[in-house]
């Protein structure tokens, strides 16, 4: 590709535009690959809808293949071709399938573009230049004689702090307009195609001191507003004309053109001003120099005999002057290692696809496309890369290069590599004395890093590292998760926290003694000190995290009419915490030894918090301690550090920061009574403790009973609190409630509330085998009732232990706990699936009834092992998964999903967290769950939660292709695991169609809300809001009488008059022990008489956690007319029509709304019709 395209020539030639290369990037804003990706997605779903179409449930197509056509036998064995055995190979070696390298096809074709369009936007650009370079010439003025602009009614887009400043300046047509970056080069993407415009202010606007104390980006800032306002009237050519700042630096402003015409919509001309070449000497912006004098700078004074001596340097300033001269340079460097090569230019498309679906390529100090394509050069002049490489070689190699580098430590140059003989270019070494993050230019003179912050690059190389352990697992789907899965900031770290009222930055500035970086920066407080707070930040919390950083705003666009947006015009900054799994609730910072010298600089950085502690080893050390009672307590720690150490050090006031971490622990913790309980709730993960304490002693004595005609084989807890699942893990019985006993056994009173929520908790034992067994499944089920009786006579009398037997179960009191025994035999669920025929014949069919205690026997004790070790693994899943469950419930949907598959979604998160981490928080655990409720295509692909691993790539495959190749028999939401890989079992009968749309759209709109609520600073914000349903569908709503509602104090809002059971610390008394009022919740009893009697004609909904209303929603086909028939009769009134006299029957809504009433006496309070059906 020529580069004399830069539009110096006449006539417009073909030119390749991918975006990446030259700080003319666009900003992260600039475009939106969003529809992208949905093009993409959109023809993967028609793909697999196509394929599902046309294979039948026996995998034969639907219709014949056509007939081939002949080939002959010159073109058949014709050999293949240098670029073909290239294109198989890297198939078989590099890709984890074809399919994968077709995927990368489709996403070029869609991202990159067409010849078409590309020669649509050369014809607009020369109609620009011409335009541009015919702008009138204007007259001289003082830098500070402004008054010009007002009579154009524009403003100039810069921060002119101070406002004094010497110099003249004349707006002189450009010597030039050149085309520059990505769309010059190839590599500019779409949807929305940003291209840049380099116009050359020519040498006599620009006088010998201009490179002092801002007079170059006065000029520059005025030269563009001059322009601004005369493109604004080209109305013919310029449908808008906006202003913004380049990569959010607010030194830099830029002019984005909207093209008039079809070409409005998705492109974007962004006109840069450049100094002429050799208007400035480029080591008079040597890194060590100082061009912004300090009196100046504080007094808006300005004099002559300003040396430079003894000023502090402004290596920021330098550069943002630097990469205007070096514009062309650049783009010469990257044309010549480039060349015409497509797979350098694919490679960097894709590249800049990952880049932005993960938000790094937006704001300040962001890792621009820029410094992508100067890097992929770097590469190419290493040779690490080379030109004949296709994209995906070049994308992978540049990840695993980035993963391996640290430009903090070990800066690169490509001055360097190129071999630039110049002697007074500064060494890397001086640039790691100025720069955070050091990536010097082919001039040896720039850092193109130089706004980048040490976290930036962290997390950019952070997220590289992620992408190389995608592409090397084959069982992932490295596309979805690379180019086509966003990972935004909000759900891709663990905490947020936010400071509010910037001003207060100023403060912070004095604290840190960050004068110097003040002048660098051209007097913005807030990217001074911002580097300082990270590494504060960093050395508070240590381990605890993996990654700190700061979300980069967003650089915005204003008329040109309005007065350039300020850096304290920011509502907030927001800062993210990635956490360390491990040691994120480490409650304690171990110093040095007492008679150390590090001491005394420890105690200076915690203050009086610190303290000496003598520690098992016998040392003697500092240490600071965060006082915690809870676990919910441990995981505000790193939240209480940074509000210390910020107060502390960098005079931030607490109410100008907003942790958002703990406002969802409210809707896992229980109210407190008013005469205060000796239990500590928090939000129930010591009770699961307790309860798996308890368990654990059980699980002993029943190993160890005497007499038990059979030994128990197994024992396994099936029940959601033995692996951390239970919403609300079980409290000891040992409140007060208005109960009478009889027999032992706690009952409840007609005229007195409802005893509060006891739940036993089920555990599995299967008994040995043994040849006396009986061969009939009924006498197997006597014989286990008769076990159960013994059983429980067993735990009396050589324990002591208040037990109960019946046909199925033995329920045993236990530390106040009710724990329900179920004794299996294994043999028994091949007797329940023998069937005889009537040929006499034995065959082994699989029945509803086998299923269920195969589920209960073998899926669930399974299911329960690997989650609990999975928990074992994440501390943070149980809060997720119970947090989940809670929603869900809230949303009424609790009956109408099983809770294993709300556990295996959030289990995916977990085993599959691509392209994220596996979340440490619970509001990150929650985000994902919604997220992934809300935007798997269930209809066409399934998940595979791989517990435990112990699906091997190829039952993985062969489990999809089972899917495609039977999904109109499989459950809608198909989840397979090793335990069962082919039937869902846990998603079998329920969610229907209607209940699956309904808590998709449900997670849509709750992740929406709760990502804004979490970005919220200003206001009071109330996280319950995603946990109350919305009522607007529902027909009718039963209001239920609170005092008969079991669990009403575990509701997501409760009232003064709700009843909150005070508990106290279990011990067994002297006398015998009763066993309380267990499983009994007169709201699930009569939902149950409801679904059984009219199941017909309404669906019921209802929050079981402590819900007070149902919900219920008419079925469409209950109000249609049936004709006369005594089938037809129930719950329907005879009406005759008015012409023919004909008696048909017709949905009587009165009587059934009169019937819930009497079902429900005691228990209805009010019945509400929201919408009238008759």
């Amino acid at each position: 590709m020529p580069l004399k395209r830069a539009l110096s020539e006449k006539e417009p030639q073909d030119s390749e535009e991918n975006g990446s290369s030259d700080e003319s990037e666009d900003e992260g804003d600039a475009y939106d690959i969003s529809a992208a990706m949905s093009n993409i997605k959109s023809k993967q779903k028609n793909l697999k809808k196509s394929e599902q179409d046309k294979i039948g449930q026996n995998g034969a197509t639907a219709q014949p293949p056509p007939k081939m056509r002949k080939v002959s036998k010159e073109v058949l064995y014709k050999q293949p071709t240098n670029k073909e055995l290239n294109e198989l190979k890297e198939a078989e070696n590099l890709f984890h399938s074809s399919l994968f390298r077709m995927q990368i096809t489709e996403l070029l074709k869609e991202v990159m573009l067409q010849e078409k369009k590309k020669h649509q936007v050369e014809a607009y650009l020369y109609s620009l230049k011409d335009a541009i370079m015919k702008t009138p010439g204007g007259k001289e003025h003082d830098l500070v004689n402004q008054k010009w602009t007002e009579k154009k009614k524009i403003k100039v887009p810069l921060i002119q702090e101070p406002f004094r400043v010497k110099g003249k300046f004349k707006f002189i047509p450009p010597k030039s307009v050149k085309v520059v970056g990505s769309f010059l080069l190839g590599v500019a993407i779409k949807p929305l195609v940003s291209v840049d415009l380099a116009v050359e202010i020519p040498k006599l606007c620009i006088q010998p001191k201009d490179y002092l104390n801002h007079r170059y980006l006065r000029k520059r800032a005025l030269y563009l507003t001059h322009l601004a306002s005369y493109l604004s009237k080209q109305t013919d050519i310029v449908e808008d004309v906006k202003f913004s700042y380049h990569h959010g630096n607010y030194l830099k402003p830029i002019i984005i053109v909207s093209p008039k015409g079809k070409l409005s919509k998705n492109v974007k001309i962004h006109i840069h001003a450049t100094a002429e070449d050799g208007a400035f000497k480029m080591n008079r912006f040597d890194i060590e120099k100082n061009n912004v004098r300090m009196q100046w700078f504080n007094s808006e004074k300005e004099t002559e005999g300003d040396e430079e001596s003894g000023q502090p340097a402004t290596p920021r300033y330098n550069m943002s002057v630097l990469i205007d001269l070096a514009l062309e340079k650049h783009l010469h460097f990257l044309h010549k290692v480039i060349e015409d090569s497509a797979g350098v230019k694919e490679g960097i498309a894709l590249l800049r696809v990952w880049l932005h679906q993960r938000e790094l390529d937006q704001g300040q100090g962001c890792f621009t496309p820029f410094t992508l394509s100067m890097y992929v050069g770097y590469l190419l002049k290493k040779r690490k890369l080379n030109v004949a490489m296709s994209s995906y070689q070049i994308m992978r190699n540049t990840l695993l290069c980035l993963a391996q580098s640290d430009w903090c430590k070990e800066g690169i140059s490509i001055a360097d590599v190129c071999g630039v003989d110049d002697p007074k270019r500064p060494h890397l070494a001086n640039f790691h004395e100025s720069f955070e993050v050091v990536f010097v230019d082919p001039t040896g003179y720039i850092n193109i890093t130089a706004e980048m912050s040490r976290q930036m690059f962290n997390r950019v190389k952070h997220e590289a590292g992620l992408a190389i352990q995608v592409l090397e697992n084959s069982a992932v789907d490295s596309f979805e998760v690379l180019f086509m899965t966003p990972a935004p900031f909000i759900r891709k770290f663990d905490n947020l926290f936010h400071l509010t009222h910037i001003e207060n930055l100023k403060k912070t500035v004095a604290s840190f003694c960050l004068e110097d970086q003040l002048l660098d920066r051209g007097g913005n407080y807030v990217s001074a000190c911002l580097p300082s707070l990270l590494q504060l930040l960093e050395k508070a919390l240590g381990k605890r995290v993996e990654l700190v950083t700061q979300k980069p705003a967003q650089a915005s666009q204003w008329s040109i009419s309005e007065p350039p947006p300020s850096w304290s015009d920011q509502p907030s900054l927001t800062f993210g915490l990635l956490f360390n799994a491990e040691s994120c609730t480490t409650i304690l910072d171990k110093g040095p030894a007492a008679d150390s010298p590090e001491a005394k600089s420890f105690r200076e950085f915690w203050g009086d918090i610190s303290e000496l502690r003598r520690f098992q080893d016998g040392t003697i050390c500092e240490a600071v301690v965060w006082p915690s009672k809870t676990l919910a307590d441990r995981r505000l720690v790193c939240g209480k550090i940074i509000k210390h150490i910020l107060v502390r050090h960098a005079e931030i006031p607490r109410d100008s920061m907003h942790y958002t971490c703990g406002q969802l622990n409210s809707l896992l913790c229980l109210p407190q009574p008013t005469n205060k309980s000796t239990l500590l709730y928090g939000t129930g993960e010591e009770q699961n403790y307790n309860i798996t304490r308890s368990y654990d002693h059980l699980c002993k004595v029943l190993r160890n009973l005497q007499d038990l005609p059979l030994a128990i084989h197994t024992i396994q807890g099936t029940d959601p609190v033995f692996r951390y699942a239970d919403v609300f893990p079980a409290m000891p019985a040992t409140f007060k409630a208005a109960t009478k006993v009889v027999g032992g056994r706690q009952l409840p009173l007609p005229d007195k509330p409802c005893p509060p929520w006891v739940k036993s908790m089920k555990v599995v034992c299967l008994l040995e085998a043994s040849g006396k067994w009986p061969e009939d499944a009924e006498a197997i089920r006597r014989l286990k009732a008769a076990f159960h009786i013994q059983l429980a006579n067993l735990l009396k009398k050589q324990h002591s232990m208040t037990s109960y037997a019946n046909v199925d179960h033995v329920d045993v009191f236990k530390d106040g706990f009710v724990f329900r025994i179920t004794l299996g035999y294994l043999k028994e669920i091949a007797m329940l699936k023998m069937k005889k025929t009537p040929e006499g014949l034995v065959t082994m069919r699989e029945t509803e009834e086998s299923s269920a205690m195969e589920k209960e026997l073998v899926t669930l004790p399974k299911f329960s092992t690997a989650m609990h070790g999975l928990q074992q693994q994440h501390h943070a899943l149980s809060s997720v998964v119970r947090l989940a469950k809670r929603w869900v419930c809230a949303q009424l949907l609790g009956d109408h999903i099983a809770e294993e598959a709300i556990e295996l979604l959030v289990a995916y998160l977990y085993l599959c967290p691509a392209p994220f981490t596996p979340p440490s928080s619970v509001a990150s655990g929650l985000m994902r769950f919604l997220h992934l409720l809300s935007n798997h295509d269930w209809s066409l692909s399934p998940l595979i939660v791989n517990l435990n691993n112990e699906l091997t790539n190829l039952e993985c495959t062969e489990i999809r292709t089972k899917f495609t190749k039977e999904r109109s028999t499989l459950p809608l939401m198909f989840i397979a695991t090793p335990y069962d890989k082919n039937s869902s079992m846990f998603t079998k009968h329920k969610p229907t169609v209607p209940i699956l749309q309904r808590i998709v759209l449900l997670a849509r709109e709750s992740l929406a809300v709760l990502q804004e609520q979490l970005m919220e600073t200003h206001q009071i914000v109330d996280f319950k809001q995603i946990f109350r349903p919305p009522l607007d569908a529902y027909d009718v709503i039963i209001q239920l009488n609170t005092k008969n509602l079991a669990r009403h104090y575990h509701a997501v809002d409760t009232t003064a008059k709700t009843f909150i059971p005070s508990y106290k610390e279990y011990s067994k008394g002297g006398e015998e022990e009763t066993m309380p009022v267990v499983n009994f919740d007169p709201v699930q009893i009569y939902l149950k008489e409801l679904r059984e009697t009219f199941s017909e004609f309404a669906l019921f909904f209802h929050d079981s956690l402590g819900g007070d209303f149902i919900a219920v929603l008419w079925k469409p086909a209950f109000f249609e007319t049936q004709p006369f028939k005594l089938s037809h009769i129930n719950c329907r009134a005879p009406v005759t029509d008015g012409e023919n006299s004909d008696v048909s029957l017709k949905t009587n809504v009165d009587v059934i709304l009169e019937d819930f009433k009497n079902i429900g006496t005691g228990l209805v309070r009010h019945i509400e019709v929201k919408k009238k059906k008759h």
